[in-house]
């Protein structure tokens, strides 16, 4: 090679190296690849942000949203009463400090999803205690079960991994007929972990303050982390430049928590009601054990008890033909059961009773509970109606009965007396005014002319108006034999508190 060439390309290469340095530093000035190397904020990634935030402001939900509405209905379809609940303080009671002091708020919300069947009775005696100082006319309303437990566990990294990778290279000067020297690398970091919290729940009768046997829910929800970084680098002669990228995930542990209560919530008052609340949670195993308990209990109860709760679930079921008014069963009733059981492929009555309680059809029940209790309110407003009209009678009868008393007319008084008897057996004037008649007509034909118990021409006291009663029907109780004594909402399908 001649030294013109020599020179011509030593001057070609300072040129391109200038070049590349121009060009280089032209990058580096400008004002986007400046902000980007800086990690600056810009006004558009700002606009983006508010554009994604007034977007994303919509009612929170949760994967348990639709269970725990799905367990109201449920409450429904089994003809459930209304219960009152109130809780305790839901604390955290780990030493962890990342964890919230208190879940209260959380139960509140998740038992609010359930719906009307279940209404939270709020504790806030200060409250309470202000509003009547100030003249408030509060009417509370006391709770029947009480919810109480706490956070009781926070494993903190149960799991840890890590993976790291590096590769680097360099080559000097001199090295394979380089005449410069050159380094370059890359890295790969991954990091991971889980760690797991622990929710116990329990239910208390709020009047004897002792916590239900049986009746608790303990579950526990994992919440990973994961870490990836990569970086690359490039030095020539000394210099250049790498970059570095990381990114770290966690999941909520408040959101976390949330369902872990939502899901907790729901276990114990399913145990409460002693309905399937595995229904409501897609792909959740039943409950073996409550299922056994149920089996058991149905087993001990006498034969008219269990007509009774035969009759109930098979009417969720849309079969006919059964008188839900009556424990006991008649021979067609008898026919129709077995019929029930042959179909239903059950060797005994709480074989059928099990099968009956775990698939009641939801909406269908639904819909035939609500036509019952129209039905009922049918026949109660029908039977007000006619109460209504035999009270005129009666009135009527009543005073013409006086008028001929008052006249001397006792043959004729008494008959209507009677008549005012036989369209309300239960007013005891007119029984009363039939037995002084006999002794008025006894002592008539004795010679005594006068009435016994009254002066001629004085009629007796007017008996009062008697006015239909308001009949007021209530949406049909969970069905038990006729109890003694009014009774709150079962802690079973078979027992039930005495308040």
């Amino acid at each position: 090679m001649n030294p013109s060439d020599k020179i011509e390309r030593k001057f070609v290469r300072s040129a391109l190296a200038v070049a590349a340095g121009v060009a280089f530093t032209g990058i580096l000035s400008s004002c986007a690849m400046v902000d980007w190397f800086a990690g600056k904020t810009s006004d558009d990634e700002v606009k983006e942000m508010d554009t994604d935030i007034a977007q994303s402001m919509t009612a929170k939900k949760t994967p348990y949203d639709d269970a725990l509405k799905g367990f109201g209905q449920l409450l429904e379809a089994y003809n459930i009463n209304e219960i009152r609940v109130q809780s305790k303080l839901i604390a955290n009671q780990t030493a962890e400090k990342e964890l919230p002091d208190d879940v209260s708020r959380m139960l509140i919300s998740a038992v609010n999803k359930i719906g009307r069947k279940v209404v939270y009775i709020p504790y806030d005696p200060n409250y309470v205690i202000n509003e009547a100082n100030t003249g408030g006319d509060i009417a509370r309303a006391l709770p029947q079960i009480v919810l109480a437990g706490g956070i009781t566990e926070f494993d903190k990294d149960l799991i840890e991994k890590g993976r790291e990778l590096k590769v680097e290279g360099s080559i000097q000067k001199g090295d394979y007929g380089s005449n410069y020297s050159h380094d370059g690398g890359a890295g790969y970091q991954a990091e991971s972990g889980v760690s797991r919290i622990t929710l116990d729940l329990q239910l208390l009768n709020y009047k004897t303050q002792t916590y239900l046997p049986g009746i608790q829910a303990i579950n526990s929800v994992n919440i990973r982390k994961t870490k990836l970084g990569w970086g690359v680098g490039y030095f020539f002669q000394g210099s250049g430049m790498s970059f570095q990228y990381s990114l770290q995930q966690k999941q909520g542990k408040y959101h976390a928590l949330r369902l872990l209560v939502e899901l907790s919530v729901l276990e114990v008052m399913g145990k409460y009601f002693d309905v399937p609340y595995w229904r409501c949670i897609e792909g959740m195993a039943p409950d073996a054990a409550m299922i056994a308990r149920i089996r058991d209990e149905f087993m001990g109860l006498d034969d008219a008890r269990q007509n009774v709760y035969l009759k109930d679930y098979l009417y969720f079921h849309g079969v006919t033909g059964f008188d839900r008014g009556r424990s006991d069963m008649t021979a067609s009733e008898l026919g129709l059961l077995d019929q029930e059981m042959k179909k239903a492929n059950c060797a005994s009555r709480a074989d059928l009773f099990i099968k009956l309680w775990e698939s009641v059809p939801i909406e269908q029940s639904i819909q035939r509970n609500r036509d019952f209790v129209r039905e009922q309110n049918r026949k109660a407003q029908e039977a007000q109606s006619e109460l209504a009209n035999r009270a005129t009678q009666y009135n009527a009868v009543l005073a013409h009965a006086d008028t001929l008393y008052s006249s001397g007319r006792l043959e004729e008084a008494r008959e209507a007396y009677r008549k005012a008897n036989s369209l309300l057996p239960d007013q005891q004037d007119p029984i009363d005014m039939m037995a002084r008649i006999d002794k008025d007509i006894a002592a008539r034909a004795a010679g005594n002319t006068a009435p016994s118990a009254a002066p001629a021409g004085t009629a007796p006291a007017a008996a009062p108006v008697v006015a239909a009663p308001a009949v007021n029907v209530a949406e049909p109780e969970k069905t038990v034999v006729a109890p003694a004594k009014k009774k709150e909402v079962p802690l079973t399908p078979f027992d039930q508190v005495e308040w």
